[in-house]
């Protein structure tokens, strides 16, 4: 028989169990967001893409993948600056999201390819081993100068320096570094290929992020046979291998384009006579275009100079 009471006990209980079902999967869903935006931010741009075409939801405005924050035009000098980054475009829009993790991985397979692998500053054979890449000290004549783990290791360097963009951003300040990892807009510079070159660990670490000059008087060798040097006078600075330095130069010329970074008189100078004067070699200009299979976007400064 029909009775109104067992059927508000049954619309109750019904009701209060749909009611906490939805909670519990909104709560599921919010906290999976969150983690793929902090984890993954371009498959959460793509995937709020995708609901958005669907349902017609707008979501949360979220920058086009190509929108970077950019060092403010006042002043000069990039290191050290503490102007805030406002956005801008990348001026090749074909570059994809790489973060630095990836882009060494990436890079390891790119440097089989070279017809004689080897690290950038002191040409030290490449060792491929289990994914990893090791320098053979050894073979190249390289003397440690105090750092033997690092020196037996290969460390990616940032030609541009990580800290010359990354300190400008508001992560940095806050964290350092590693406070940045996962922001798009700093892993898309620092995990930028056409920036990065597999260097012995000691150097690497050893160049900091000084400025590169061409010293009037040579500097004492503490490296054995590789001919990179520190300078001991203030301000500091490095000097690299000849058959290094257009390479060095039209990185600059290529992170200055791509990313809108601003830097010194000084920098600008050295860049235009060592781009001149030292053109790319055949592994440079190869380099460029294995870089633009993966990455989406090629030096143009380098394209430019292979095809002359």
């Amino acid at each position: 028989m029909f009775s109104p009471v067992k059927l508000l006990l049954f619309l109750k209980k019904f009701t209060y169990r749909t009611f906490l079902t939805a909670v519990i999967a909104a709560d599921i869903a919010g906290m999976s967001s969150l983690l793929l935006i902090c984890i993954r931010p371009d498959i959460h741009r793509n995937l709020v893409s995708v609901f958005r075409d669907l349902s017609g939801f707008a979501g949360l405005p979220f920058p086009e993948r190509h929108e970077l924050p950019r060092p403010s035009p006042a002043g000069d000098a990039v290191p050290g600056s503490r102007e805030t980054p406002s956005y801008h475009s990348l001026a090749d829009p074909r570059q994809q999201y790489i973060p630095f993790e990836k882009s060494k991985r990436e890079l390891i397979k790119i440097y089989r390819e070279a017809p004689v692998p080897e690290t950038f500053y002191c040409r030290c054979p490449l060792i491929f081993r289990n994914g990893k890449i090791y320098p053979d000290i050894a073979a190249c004549g390289y003397k440690i100068r105090k750092q033997e783990k690092r020196a037996r290791r290969i460390e990616w360097e940032h030609i541009v320096p990580a800290s010359w963009f990354g300190g400008q951003m508001a992560c940095w300040k806050q964290g350092g570094r590693n406070n940045c990892n996962n922001v798009p807009e700093f892993e898309i510079m620092a995990g930028d290929m056409h920036n990065l070159a597999p260097a012995v660990g000691e150097v690497n670490d050893d160049r900091k992020a000084y400025r590169y000059r061409q010293f009037p008087h040579p500097e004492q060798a503490v490296y054995g046979k590789c001919r990179f040097f520190i300078s001991e006078d203030k301000p500091r600075a490095a000097e690299p291998p000849e058959y290094t330095r257009g390479f060095i130069a039209r990185s600059f010329k290529y992170m200055a384009r791509q990313h809108g970074l601003k830097f010194s008189k000084g920098d600008r100078q050295f860049i235009e006579i060592w781009d001149k004067k030292y053109p790319p070699d055949a592994w440079e200009c190869r380099r460029n275009q294995l870089i633009k299979q993966v990455q989406g976007n090629d030096n143009p400064f380098v394209t430019a100079k292979c095809r002359e």
